[in-house]
């Protein structure tokens, strides 16, 4: 009896380990796959030159550009997040 119940806390306690809100806490939230940040400024570069330049040859280039930032988000969910730290990093180094 006693093993019966020391399984049934075993079990209990290793479902809580396999629970999908503890991934939201540690992982970035995506909106269709890329950074919430990244998805805004492509829209808004879309936008941009379809309502003042009328160049509506953007709508491939921004989807070719979504999927493209779809790619380097699977490895890698903070990408985007580093290159922007890292892009203002002065070179201290350089020779």
């Amino acid at each position: 009896m006693a093993e019966a119940a020391q399984e049934a806390a075993e079990t209990e306690a290793e479902s809580w380990y396999e629970l999908g809100f503890s991934r939201g806490l540690t992982e970035p939230s995506l909106v269709l796959g890329v950074p919430t940040n990244a998805l805004v400024m492509n829209a808004l570069v879309a936008v941009f030159f379809l309502m003042n330049f009328h160049f509506w040859q953007i709508l491939p280039i921004s989807c070719i550009a979504h999927f493209g930032m779809v790619y380097v988000c699977k490895n890698d969910t903070r990408f985007f997040g580093c290159l922007q730290m890292y892009i203002y990093k002065k070179n201290y180094y350089s020779t």
